[in-house]
């Protein structure tokens, strides 16, 4: 025999109204005898299929919810985003009229998840700003931004994006390397891809701070952080500076453990692999650094005019 808690709970979410008009509460199941609880378990059984059918015929009004300030659901400390991932979802009334809405909350809740990723992907200040959209598209970059509009980060692999220098600009600076990869971090995290946005420099700095007095971090946290996400986006590879292996050694580990694990990772520099191989030691790691990234990643060069200086970054 179902109790009525059971019967309760089997109303969908949308019937919370059906619940109050009922009046009843799982607490009287143990202050009533079992010949007056089968009765109103019968009654509440009859209660509910009588609803179902007029519901079965109200009319359905259908309400596009595009952002979180339109939730209806907004102020209810009970409901959670969560409860939109599926796109859509219904509520319903009997009284005064009985009617049925639909909401679709697909886009709402994919705007919701892109805020989350993105307040955790390591984009900052301007760069929150930089979108493939309004991006000043020319002969120069229209064929990488095209590739990584369209790249699908499922299939693994990686990309690295090279500077190409000509005597205008001989040490490639400002063509848009770190533009592409601010963008396509929004890109990923608008299709709920969780990435993590960093450049070399900062990766150096945080395992150096794992190990300062009273540090909340440590260096396997650190590492995991950057094996584990699903995309790694490196800014500026080559701009470190080393006085020991110790720190080739954890690009090394870093590299090595996602080409392994076919997770992508992008990266943009000033440099050729030949120059990578140099600076991260041609005796040492230099070598097996430039090895897989050449066999793991497609090949881009990025070229003209320094765009930050000639104030020509975006529309």
């Amino acid at each position: 025999m179902q109790s009525i808690k059971d019967i309760l709970q089997g109303l969908p979410p949308s019937e919370t109204q059906s619940r109050k008009v009922i009046g009843l509460r799982a607490s009287s199941e143990t202050e009533e005898p079992a010949e007056s609880l089968d009765k109103r378990i019968a009654q509440i059984q009859a209660e509910i299929a009588r609803r179902q059918e007029i519901l079965k015929k109200a009319p359905v009004v259908t309400k596009v919810i595009k952002s979180p300030k339109e939730c209806p659901w907004r102020d209810d400390p009970w409901r959670k985003c969560e409860d939109c991932q599926n796109g859509t979802r219904e509520e319903s009334q009997i009284e005064p009229e009985p009617r049925r809405t639909i909401y679709d909350v697909g886009a709402c809740f994919m705007e919701v998840r892109y805020q989350e990723l993105i307040d955790k992907s390591g984009l900052v200040g301007i760069e929150l700003n930089h979108f493939f959209e309004s991006a000043e598209i020319d002969k120069y970059n229209r064929e990488l931004y095209t590739y990584l509009m369209e790249w699908e980060p499922t299939i693994g692999g990686g990309i690295y994006i090279a500077a190409k220098k000509d005597p205008d600009n001989p040490q490639g600076n400002g063509t848009g390397k770190s533009y592409a990869l601010h963008a396509l971090t929004h890109r990923l995290c608008r299709m709920g891809i969780p990435c993590l946005y960093g450049r070399t420099v900062d990766f150096l700095m945080q395992l150096r701070a794992a190990y300062d007095e009273g540090s909340q971090e440590s260096e396997s946290r650190v590492l995991r952080r950057y094996t584990q996400v699903p995309v790694l986006l490196w800014d500026d590879l080559g701009k470190e500076s080393f006085r020991t292996d110790w720190g080739p050694e954890k690009f090394y580990y870093v590299i090595d453990y996602r080409v392994r694990t076919n997770k992508p990772i992008i990266i943009s520099t000033n440099f050729d692999l030949g120059e990578i191989e140099a600076k991260f030691g041609r005796d040492n790691f230099g070598p097996a650094i430039a090895s897989r990234l050449a066999g793991f990643c497609e090949m881009w060069t990025l070229g003209g005019p320094d765009r930050r200086v000639k104030g020509r970054f975006a529309r």
